[in-house]
């Protein structure tokens, strides 16, 4: 048995079964053909997790293709140099949601040219991009006899949902009209929840993990245009 084998064997064998699982996962994702996911809306972040760009991924062939910024703007006005980034989207194709790694680079009539592609996950989670938030909102329990408005802490959101903070108590499964005013210069958005997640803080204050309701594309892409100025405004600071 040549060196390289044995040396082969002892790097596998001293690793756990955990992180064997993950390289082969990782390696057959790398051999996957990622010609299926052009057309695909992605959420383009940099090395320290800051989503700087939203974008339909086109002419993808082979390691490349081009992003076409589907948001006003981005965060790397000036860039030159080719930079690392982590594509995230979800493929109606398939249903999965899928994790690209790659490098891009500023294109003309402002399309970035991506390159060095690589499919690192594909998964059944519907994973988006979130940003963190502090903002009062509303919620009205829907199926309630109770009408009225409860506050409550906007703690996250993403385009899939949002995590809302809260002394009143739920329960999985329920369903509550959000309202919250996302940024100063907007009216205050509805959308429809339903609570998949609680978290049970001190002194009886919950956190609830919510997914929306009802969301149409054109909702879809407002609520990322929101969260994209959120960060923006965030750099400004």
């Amino acid at each position: 048995m040549g060196l390289f084998n044995i040396y082969g064997l002892l790097g596998l064998f001293g690793k756990s079964a955990k992180e064997r699982r993950a390289e082969e996962s990782r390696r057959r994702a790398q051999e996957e053909d990622l010609e299926i996911y052009s057309g695909m809306r992605v959420e383009v972040t940099s090395d320290d997790g800051r989503m700087f760009l939203t974008a339909k991924l086109l002419d993808l062939r082979g390691d490349r293709a081009q992003l076409q910024p589907q948001t006003e703007g981005n965060l790397l006005a000036g860039t030159e140099e080719p930079i690392p980034v982590t594509l995230r989207g979800y493929s109606s194709k398939d249903g999965k949601a899928v994790v690209i790694e790659g490098t891009i680079r500023p294109g003309p009539s402002g399309v970035w040219q991506a390159e060095r592609l690589v499919l690192i996950k594909r998964s059944n989670d519907r994973a988006f991009f979130r940003v963190d938030t502090s903002i009062d909102a509303g919620i009205t329990p829907m199926g309630s006899f109770s009408v009225e408005e409860e506050t409550c802490k906007l703690l996250n959101i993403s385009v899939g949902g949002a995590c809302v903070g809260t002394k009143q108590r739920y329960n999985v499964g329920d369903k509550f009209i959000l309202r919250v005013k996302l940024l100063p210069d907007l009216e205050p958005s509805l959308m429809f929840c339903q609570i998949l997640r609680i978290i049970e803080r001190k002194h009886d204050y919950f956190e609830y993990g919510c997914r929306f309701l009802r969301l149409s594309t054109s909702d879809e892409e407002r609520i990322l245009q929101i969260i994209f100025d959120l960060q923006r405004k965030r750099r400004q600071v």
